[in-house]
C-alpha cells in the first residue's frame, strides 16, 4: 500500500507523477465540463462536453437487462498522410477518375510545361495529416491544409465572386458544405491527383515515403476556407467516398502510431490502405453495408464540366462544375454516395410494447462520436431534457448546448455473432434531408474504440465492415496507446468527482470502474494499480 500522509496518498509513480487528493479536494466535482477535441466527421468537432443533471445521466452502468459493453463517447480518429499532384487526364472530355497504385509524378517539381509534378513540391514534405472520412461525398482540404496541398493562391483576387480566378489549380465554381451551423462555400479544384497513406509512411523526421502512396487522379476536389473554432483550425483535409469506395481500409487499434510533422505530434491507430492484391484482414465479426447513392447505381467516380462557360473559353468542357463524386457514368452529373447500416435500438426495459427501433445510420470512419437525428430521438421516446450536452464547431461556427443521450441498448447484427452494447452515447444533430437516403444518424467509431476494423467497399456487390473481438486495454488507458502514463494521469485527475456525485462527465465514463456514478478514491486506487509509465505496456487485467 502507498504511504499515508495525513489523509492523502502519494504514490511515487514513474515520471514523477504524483496523485494526491484529499477528501476535501474531491468533494467538489471538477468534471462537470471538459474541453475536448472530438471529431464528428465532416460535420465539425466537439470542443466541450458538459455533464447533465437528469436522472438517466446520473444512473451508472448498464441495467440487468443490458449487461453489455459500454462504448466510450469518443472512439478513434483514423489519421493519414495526404498529398497532391497535377496528374489529370490528357483527354479533354474525360471526367472519370483514374485509380493510382503509386505516386507516378515527379514529387520534387511543380506542373511546368505539362510535366506532372507535385502541386506544392516537394510532396514528401508538403503533405498534410488528414482523415479517412467515409461520411463525406467528396475529397476536401481547408485553410492551411489547402495551402500546403497547393490549392490556394498566394494573391487571391479581391473580386468576391471568384477569389481563385487567377489560381491555376482552382475554378470559380463553388458548392455549399455544411455540418454544425450555417453552410459555407467551398471552391471546386481543377482536375488533380490525390494520394494517401497511413502514418507508418511518415518517418521520424516527418518525411513522407512517396512510394507508400496510393490514390486517384483526374479528380475535382473541394478547397474550403479555414474552419476555425476558438482560434484553432479544426480540419486540414480528408478523403471521402470517391477515394474510399475503391480501396479497402484496415484500421488497427492494436498498433498505435505517433508521428511529428512540422513540430506537431499526431497519434492514430495504424491505417493500411490496401492495394488490389494485398490480403484483406477479415476479423471475427462482419456486417454488410448498403451503398446509398440516390437510388441510382454507382459504378465509378467522376466530376461534371461547367457547360455554362463560353465555348471560346480554353476551359470549356474541361473545367469542373462540381467535385468528383460517385456516379453511374462519367458523362452524367454524379449523385454521390455513402455507406449505410441498419442497427436496432431500445430505450427502457424491453417488452412486447417496447420493441427495438431500426436506425438507418451512415458508417462514418471519420466520426469519433455517434449521432442521432431529432426524429430518431422522438421515435425512441427519449426525454426533451438531455443526459449531457456538448458545444461543437463546424464550418458555420460554434453551436452551444447540443443535446446528448445515452441509449440503453444498441445491437448490430453480424456474422460471427451480433454486436451488443449498453448505455451508448449519441449526440443529437438535426441532419439535413438527403437524396442518398434517410439519415437517422451516424454510426461513429466510438462503437469500435477497442477493436480493429476493416472497411471493404464494393460498388457491384456487398460491402462489408469487419470487426475484431475486443482488444484488451488497461483501465484508465484513456488514449488507448497501451500505456497508463502521465497523459492518462492528467486526464484522470480532471475527471475526479468525489463520492456520491451527481454523475460523471461522458468523456470520463470509462474511468468509473465500479459503475457507481462517481470517480473517487476507489477508482483512483485502481488507477494507481494500473500505472505503467510510457516505457512499459500496462497490464490489461490490472483493475481486476
Amino acid at each position: 500500500m502507498a504511504p499515508r500522509h495525513g489523509s492523502c496518498y502519494t504514490p511515487a509513480l514513474i515520471g514523477m507523477v504524483l496523485l494526491c487528493a484529499t477528501r476535501d479536494a474531491i468533494s467538489e466535482p471538477v468534471g462537470n465540463s471538459r474541453e475536448a477535441t472530438i471529431r464528428m466527421g465532416s460535420r465539425g468537432s466537439i470542443v466541450r462536453v458538459h455533464r447533465g443533471s437528469s436522472a438517466s445521466a446520473v444512473t451508472a452502468g448498464a441495467t440487468a437487462s443490458y449487461p453489455f459493453p459500454r462504448p466510450r463517447l469518443a472512439g478513434f480518429s483514423p489519421l493519414i498522410a495526404i498529398t497532391t499532384s497535377s496528374k489529370h487526364s490528357p483527354d479533354d472530355i474525360d471526367y472519370e477518375h483514374d485509380l493510382e497504385s503509386f505516386y507516378d509524378c515527379n514529387p520534387l517539381v511543380g506542373p511546368i510545361g505539362g510535366v506532372c509534378g507535385a502541386l506544392n513540391p516537394p510532396a514528401d514534405r508538403n503533405f498534410v495529416v488528414g482523415y479517412l472520412d467515409s461520411g463525406s461525398v467528396a475529397d476536401l482540404a481547408a485553410g492551411s491544409g489547402a495551402a500546403l496541398l497547393g490549392l490556394t493562391c498566394p494573391d487571391p483576387d479581391p473580386d468576391p465572386t471568384c477569389p481563385y480566378i487567377n489560381c491555376p489549380n482552382m475554378t470559380c465554381n463553388s458548392t455549399p458544405i455544411g455540418g454544425v451551423g450555417e453552410p459555407v462555400d467551398a471552391y471546386v479544384t481543377q482536375p488533380i491527383g490525390i494520394y494517401a497513406a497511413g502514418l507508418s509512411a511518415v518517418d521520424s523526421g516527418g518525411i513522407l515515403d512517396i512510394d507508400a502512396l496510393v490514390g486517384h487522379s483526374n479528380v475535382a476536389a473541394l478547397a474550403a476556407p479555414p474552419i476555425i473554432c476558438e482560434g484553432t483550425e479544426q480540419v486540414s483535409a480528408f478523403v471521402g467516398t470517391p477515394f474510399l469506395a475503391f480501396y479497402t481500409s484496415v484500421i488497427r487499434v492494436d498498433t498505435p502510431r505517433s508521428v511529428t510533422v512540422r513540430g506537431q505530434t499526431f497519434s492514430s491507430p495504424d491505417v493500411q490502405i490496401q492495394g488490389i492484391f494485398d490480403p484483406i484482414p477479415k476479423f471475427a465479426h462482419a456486417f454488410g453495408m448498403e451503398l446509398g447513392s440516390g437510388g441510382i447505381p454507382a459504378l465509378t467516380a467522376s466530376y461534371y464540366p461547367d457547360t455554362e462557360l463560353d465555348p471560346e473559353d480554353p476551359g470549356y468542357l474541361i473545367t469542373p462544375a462540381v467535385p468528383t463524386a460517385l456516379s453511374l457514368l462519367p458523362l452524367i452529373p454524379p449523385t454521390g454516395g455513402l455507406f449505410f447500416r441498419d442497427v436496432q435500438a431500445v430505450e427502457g426495459e424491453p417488452s412486447p410494447t417496447n420493441l427495438p427501433i431500426t436506425m438507418h445510420l451512415v458508417v462514418d470512419m471519420g466520426a469519433q462520436v455517434s449521432i442521432i437525428s431529432e426524429t430518431m430521438r422522438n421515435d425512441l421516446n427519449l426525454p426533451f431534457e438531455p443526459d449531457f450536452t456538448v458545444d461543437a464547431c463546424g464550418v458555420g461556427g460554434l453551436i452551444e448546448d447540443i443535446p446528448g443521450y445515452y441509449i440503453d441498448y444498441v445491437k448490430i447484427n453480424a456474422g460471427g455473432g451480433e454486436l451488443e452494447f449498453s448505455r451508448v452515447p449519441f449526440v443529437m444533430i438535426d441532419l439535413p434531408s438527403s437524396q442518398l437516403g434517410t439519415l437517422d444518424g451516424v454510426l461513429g467509431m466510438n462503437f469500435f474504440w477497442n477493436r480493429n476494423v476493416t472497411f471493404e467497399p464494393s460498388l457491384t456487390s456487398s460491402s462489408t465492415f469487419y470487426v475484431s473481438d475486443p482488444i484488451p486495454v488497461a483501465f484508465a488507458d484513456s488514449n488507448v496507446d497501451f500505456h497508463v502514463d502521465a497523459a492518462d494521469a492528467s486526464f484522470f485527475l480532471a475527471c475526479i468527482t468525489g463520492p456520491g456525485s451527481a454523475g460523471v462527465n461522458p468523456e470520463c465514463d470509462h474511468l468509473d470502474v465500479d459503475m457507481d456514478g462517481s470517480i473517487d478514491l476507489h477508482d483512483m486506487a485502481k488507477f494507481q494499480n494500473c500505472y505503467s509509465g510510457f516505457q512499459q505496456s500496462a497490464n490489461p487485467n490490472c483493475a481486476d
